[in-house]
């Protein structure tokens, strides 16, 4: 008799929690667990019209893997959202049923710090370029090359023009300001900590319990606009290490993932991600962006006993785009 696979919860009655699993990271991740047998609850904050038709047909698909499914679409950072979703794991879950918890909301403000004075480095390029090409006999203005090159990169897919190509995902004109880090910071760096301690705190976590949440490349890579998110994100990976050392006694482990430049709602919100999306297409080892679906299958395999000694470990899943050059 064959031995029963440790990454098969069905039939435990075991629970998963994801904060921000309507779309993205975390939607992905509530499949993929569901298809392992694990019942999901789910705390989301979307307009109702897009619940009814973009989203049901995916809580239908979490449905149909045969598990429970409960979902509240709700401010779950105001007091009343917090405890609605706090009530319904107790209520639903139950004492010592929640076998993951992960926080993937993204909820940050991504605004430049000053006025960008940067110089015209495209601008510059596409002057070269016309000059050059009146040499070879081919008249054409920067703002005609300048035309060309955003319908080769945009309309045509040429990633490599990506450094002469303008952003369709402009800088917002309003500039960060102290309650944008507060919020974001709060929000997105300790968030995570505080549900965790209070999820064990109220005995809801089962024996060995998982906590994750989610990172990037801009954790130590400074993009232009993303300051409140990387402060955050730093935050959080701080949040990871003290939970990792003080809820280890409990039987809990912690971890943050740390994923790749994914094609997701929320990162479609930094300003310059349609380039960034090009760069990483080029600089990943495989050539193609991160799907939530292969950081679905790493919290899976977070879920049971292998990497359980990995407690307070970022795990990158970015098919090596972290490490490689261009």
């Amino acid at each position: 008799m064959s031995e029963k696979n440790p990454l098969d919860f069905r039939g435990s009655g075991l629970w998963a929690v994801i904060l921000g699993g309507s779309s993205g990271f975390g939607l992905a991740t509530a499949k993929r667990l569901a298809r392992a047998g694990l019942n999901i609850l789910i705390g989301h904050k979307d307009k109702e019209g897009s619940v009814e038709t973009a989203i049901k047909p995916h809580f239908d698909e979490i449905r149909a893997s045969g598990v429970k499914l409960v979902t509240h679409n709700v401010n779950l950072f105001d007091e009343d959202g917090r405890g609605e979703v706090f009530e319904s794991i107790a209520q639903n879950a139950g004492a010592g049923k929640v076998h993951l918890f992960m926080q993937s909301i993204a909820a940050g403000s991504c605004r430049l710090l000053i006025e960008d004075k940067t110089p015209d480095f495209r601008g510059k390029a596409l002057k070269g370029l016309a000059e050059a090409l009146q040499t070879q006999g081919v008249h054409a203005t920067p703002d005609q090359l300048k035309a060309a090159v955003n319908a080769a990169f945009h309309d045509k897919g040429c990633d490599a023009l990506h450094t002469l190509a303008d952003s369709r995902i402009p800088y917002r004109e309003e500039l960060l300001t102290q309650e944008d880090l507060q919020r974001t910071i709060f929000m997105m760096g300790y968030d995570y900590l505080l549900w965790g301690r209070e999820l064990c705190k109220e005995g809801l976590l089962s024996k060995d319990a998982r906590l994750v949440a989610m990172t990037s490349e801009g954790n130590e890579v400074a993009w232009k606009g993303y300051a409140a998110v990387s402060a955050a994100k730093t935050a959080l990976e701080a949040s990871c290490r003290a939970m990792a050392v003080e809820l280890a006694p409990y039987g809990v482990s912690a971890y943050i993932v740390q994923a790749g430049i994914t094609d997701t709602p929320a990162g479609n919100a930094i300003p310059n991600f349609d380039l960034m999306k090009a760069q990483a297409r080029i600089r990943n080892p495989f050539h193609r962006l991160t799907a939530p679906e292969d950081v679905a299958e790493a919290i899976l395999g977070l879920c049971g006993p292998t990497l359980r000694w990995a407690n307070g470990a970022i795990l990158r899943v970015d098919g090596g785009e972290a490490i490689s050059g261009l």
